[in-house]
């Protein structure tokens, strides 16, 4: 029949989870039990990561590296819930997005904390400015001034990211209350209805916590190259493009009707179908990928900053003992 003709695809209601398993075939069969062996596995990897985190991390970038390494398991986990519980798809991807939101932030204070801490950071840079006219808010303006790396400015762009991670669980909060009322639907982008507002203030507020990401990494990215800084940066763009604009495209392809209805799932319902399961793909990959770029023990390796701090202190050791020395000296003296 043509799109729209079956009862199951004239709304966009999700079906139960009883009535996908009814409908799979041997090949679904084998399709679901190999996507929920990935999240299993990617969620016992991630345990095992946690384990190396604590045995061989400094405890004080243990909760930052374990929250980023939690990004791709989490989201792997939410994905494989939605594709079993269709009903479910909505608080899924909520909880991934406001998982994310917080990942963003910790990420910020990743390239901080891994060039030494906040002291440390702005003594090694207190002569150098920021570069603000890159991605994704500025690039093209290039007309736009470098900024002194000062506490000011190195807050403003903590805030930056930190504004994304507290303002996100609250819109989607208020997305659950409103569908709850029945005045917010995921499939409903007309002006009249909530998601459409909610959505666009949505990607103005991750637009503006994306840009302090792409400074700071701008800045410390050939400082902190022993530290694997760039594979990092590129896993965390990889999750974020992957969760936030893959998704994106599927609902449209889905809401224009290209992606066609497959009983007992509406074309929307069947496009969010298709996007989890290829979450779930994607980031078993990445928390793959992620357990080599994270494996190393990250206090063997010296940044120069850090050198010459020990050689500043070394010398000033020195001086404090011969001054000493002298007025001993002195006093023997006399």
């Amino acid at each position: 029949m043509e799109n729209g003709t079956e009862p199951d695809c004239a709304g966009n209601e999700r079906p139960f989870a009883h009535e996908i398993v009814r409908s799979l075939d041997l090949t679904g069969i084998f399709l679901f039990a190999i996507l929920t062996l990935m999240t299993l596995t990617a969620n016992l990897v991630f345990v095992e990561e946690v384990f190396y985190i604590y045995r061989k991390t400094p405890s004080s970038k243990r909760t930052i590296f374990i929250w980023i390494n939690a990004a791709a398991p989490v989201i792997a986990t939410t994905s494989c819930v939605g594709m079993w519980i269709p009903r479910s798809t909505m608080f899924t991807d909520f909880t991934a997005a406001v998982f994310f939101a917080i990942v963003i932030h910790k990420f910020m204070l990743l390239m901080i904390k891994e060039c030494g801490g906040q002291k440390l950071f702005l003594t090694r840079f207190e002569n150098d400015r920021f570069k603000i006219s890159t991605g994704p808010c500025c690039c093209c303006c290039l007309c736009l001034p470098h900024v002194h790396i000062t506490r000011r400015t190195l807050f403003l762009l903590k805030l930056g990211t930190f504004q994304f991670a507290f303002l996100r669980p609250v819109l989607m909060f208020l997305s659950i209350v409103l569908w709850t009322n029945g005045n917010y639907s995921l499939s409903d982008f007309t002006p009249n209805g909530a998601a459409i507002w909610i959505n666009c203030f949505v990607g103005v507020l991750t637009m503006i916590a994306l840009w302090p990401i792409g400074i700071m990494f701008q800045q410390v990215q050939v400082l902190l190259n022993p530290k694997k800084i760039s594979p990092k940066f590129a896993l965390y763009q990889c999750v974020l493009i992957l969760s936030q604009l893959q998704a994106g495209i599927i609902n449209i392809l889905a809401l224009q009707g290209i992606i066609p209805c497959a009983p007992p799932l509406a074309s929307s319902a069947r496009g969010a179908y298709m996007n989890q399961q290829l979450l779930i793909m994607e980031m078993f990959l990445i928390t793959l990928i992620s357990r080599v770029v994270y494996r190393k023990r990250y206090d063997d390796l010296k940044l120069p900053e850090c050198t010459d701090q020990e050689t500043s202190d070394s010398k000033q050791n020195t001086k404090i003992n011969l001054k000493g020395k002298f007025i001993e000296d002195g006093t023997q003296n006399v």
